[in-house]
């Protein structure tokens, strides 16, 4: 048997590393996320803005969340759940107007959601413009949710990333 050369050394090398990613694929698609971690949230903002006395844009935010997987302290078993807490999100909206830009954000929290993957729950969230009033026209949004389990031991959060709205009245 002859010693394996550097160029052989070199392609051992590549094989086993890519061997090993394709063992530890599987076993990472089959993770829990759920149980104590983190779920997801879908979220989505209407394509159509409001704007109210040229300052006030109403952007509507739609989510929905996944069942929680939660410890039972009776039976020793994590069970579901759909009762979740809209502990937080947010709003933001941009929107190029010749060489300057308008832009404006919002936080919102609390209140009860059903997270059972299915129902939708909207909300309307005001955004008030800081640096130049809204106008008729195209602008960028995203908006994000962050909604925890009834005993806060594990959370669902989504955002939309950019999405293009317009605005109008």
């Amino acid at each position: 048997m002859r010693p394996i050369q550097s160029k052989g050394r070199r392609r051992a090398a590549i094989a086993s590393a890519v061997l090993a990613m394709c063992l530890a694929l599987p076993a990472a698609a089959s993770a829990d996320t759920t149980a104590g971690g983190t779920g997801a949230a879908h979220v989505s903002i209407s394509a159509d803005v409001h704007v109210s006395a040229k300052v006030l844009a109403t952007v509507n935010v739609s989510f929905t969340c996944d069942p929680f997987l939660i410890y039972d302290w009776q039976t020793g078993e994590s069970v579901p759940s759909t009762v979740g807490h809209l502990e937080f999100g947010g709003v933001s909206l941009t929107q190029a107007q010749g060489r300057s830009v308008a832009s404006g954000g919002n936080d919102f929290e609390g209140g009860t959601v059903v997270c059972d993957g299915s129902t939708i729950t909207t909300l309307a969230v005001p955004v008030m413009a800081t640096t130049f009033p809204w106008k008729s026209g195209t602008a960028i949004a995203s908006a994000r949710v962050n909604v925890y389990s009834d005993t806060f031991e594990s959370r669902d959060f989504g955002e939309t990333g950019a999405v293009i709205v317009k605005l109008g009245k």
